[in-house]
């Protein structure tokens, strides 16, 4: 199953190489730092939280290939599906940050880590403990954190390209 998953870790590392070179160079691309613009700031500059709803139209509109792409990696062992967050969830994600998190005085990128994200389903246990191994030993650039809580078990991985690109989150 380790195996399995770092060919999708590699996958989804090309493929979000990839797509901010598509977005860069798309007519909705406004380039603005996202760890150094801080979440209360979107009030205050209307072009950024528009690039933020213009990200995910971009996503949306790519949706169709992303989904034919991902689905390659479901198998027996592993059931793999994508999604968009949802306008509702983004304007709800700031607001509550805005409201409950420091006055929103915290970096967008922290607050707005999965526009897209990524869930792989495994049939086997794996452990934050296996994963960040994996990670540490062949993926470098690539940041992971245990979000288990509760009956919830789960291990998040951040896909970053700089300040100036969304992540992508993948759940494992």
């Amino acid at each position: 199953m380790l195996d399995e998953l770092e060919n999708l870790i590699s996958f989804i590392q090309n493929e979000y190489i990839q797509f901010n070179e598509k977005w860069q160079n798309s007519d909705y691309y406004f380039k603005f730092d996202l760890k150094n613009n801080l979440i209360v700031d979107l009030s205050e500059n209307e072009q950024m939280l528009n690039t933020i709803f213009n990200y995910r139209e971009f996503i949306n509109e790519n949706n169709i290939q992303l989904l034919l792409d991902f689905k390659r990696f479901n198998t027996k062992n592993a059931k793999v599906n994508i999604r968009t967050k949802a306008k509702n969830s983004i304007e709800y994600k700031i607001k509550n940050y805005i409201e409950n998190h420091e006055n929103g005085k915290i970096p967008i990128n922290k607050c707005l880590n999965d526009l897209f994200g990524i869930r792989i389903i495994c049939a086997e246990k794996m452990g934050y403990a296996q994963i960040t191994e994996l990670i540490k030993y062949k993926f470098k650039n690539l940041k992971c954190i245990d979000s288990s809580k509760q009956d919830y078990k789960a291990t998040h991985i951040y896909f970053r390209q700089g300040n100036f690109n969304f992540q992508w989150e993948l759940q494992v």
